[in-house]
């Protein structure tokens, strides 16, 4: 009965029936077959883990251009994720080179913003906060546009500047003076001074007129008469012109002749008695009376109300320039 070798069953090789004691020994000479290497059973391989796929990168502006800051193989895809990241940790990151510097925008802007031109670097997936900001480039401020600076910021007048327009409310070189207490005393009296004497000098011309044709009008012309009137009329104009100085002029005056024809017109004998009281005299007592006469009709009165509402007038515009002034120079 012959048996079988279990190896050889294995290895499904045939064997000799006989048993190895009897087997006749190998001859020196006869060759030796080599040993044949025993079949791979699997026995020898390692498990190796499943691939574990990287993280997933930081989400990024799509528009924005990514830069690659490590320049290293990339791990193999059998690592382990931990020692990846170890290594991207541990290596250091070289700063990238800055963007070039966008040219100045032709407005001026106070704060320089970010524009789509400056890339943004993306961090390693492991690396910290810190080390993400490290790794962004500096942003260059854009240049800001001076502002022009003019004549007037400066300080220095400008070499042939137009006459600008006027706004202000007195343009003269010397604005006018107001009127003291003591310019309306010195208008008063000279209104009281010259007044009386204009009226009086314009009632003598008009006396000596009388006096030729009244008796027997036959147009003869009393030269003396027309030149006193005429001087007479001159004196009161100029009281009247006063009023521009100062309406106190004006308005004493008028009073003083308001009231003196006023009292002729109504008590007429009695005027006419004392003027002859204070002017008593015989070659003049034909021209006094004459000159009574020319006053107690209304003529003296006439004159010294239209001087004394003259004077009102004069005193009232001004005030009422002067309001219109403080008013302009308030609102302007």
């Amino acid at each position: 009965m012959s048996t079988a070798d279990p190896a050889g069953s294995a290895t499904g090789r045939p064997t000799d029936a006989t048993d190895p004691a009897t087997a006749e020994p190998a001859s020196p000479s006869a060759p030796v077959d080599a040993p044949e290497p025993a079949a791979e059973t699997g026995k020898h391989a390692v498990v190796r883990p499943a691939p574990v796929p990287p993280p997933p990168a930081p989400e990024t502006d799509a528009a924005a251009p990514l830069i690659r800051t490590s320049y290293r193989d990339a791990p193999p895809i059998g690592a382990p994720a931990a020692a990846a990241a170890s290594t991207a940790a541990a290596a250091p990151t070289p700063a990238p080179a800055p963007a070039p510097t966008p040219a100045p925008a032709p407005a001026p802007a106070p704060v320089p913003t970010v524009t789509a031109e400056q890339p943004i670097v993306a961090a390693p997936p492991a690396a910290s906060s810190a080390e993400t900001t490290a790794t962004l480039p500096p942003i260059a401020a854009a240049p800001i546009a001076a502002a022009p600076m003019t004549a007037a910021r400066v300080g220095a007048a400008p070499a042939a500047a137009a006459p600008a327009a006027t706004t202000e409310l007195f343009p003269e070189p010397n604005a006018p003076t107001s009127t003291s207490k003591g310019t309306h005393v010195l208008g008063a009296l000279v209104g009281i001074l010259l007044a009386p004497i204009g009226a009086a000098v314009l009632l003598l011309g008009q006396a000596r007129i009388l006096a030729e044709q009244a008796p027997q009008w036959d147009g003869t012309l009393d030269v003396a008469g027309v030149v006193l009137v005429g001087v007479g009329l001159l004196s009161l104009v100029w009281v009247a012109l006063l009023g521009l100085w100062t309406p106190a002029a004006p308005i004493a005056g008028g009073a003083v002749l308001t009231l003196v024809g006023g009292f002729a017109l109504v008590l007429p004998g009695v005027a006419h008695e004392q003027v002859l009281a204070v002017l008593d005299s015989s070659g003049w007592k034909l021209t006094i009376t004459q000159v009574t006469v020319a006053g107690t009709s209304g003529t003296l009165v006439t004159v010294g109300t239209l001087m004394l509402v003259g004077g009102i007038v004069a005193g009232a515009a001004r005030r009422r320039g002067v309001r219109i002034g403080e008013f302009r120079a308030r609102h302007r």
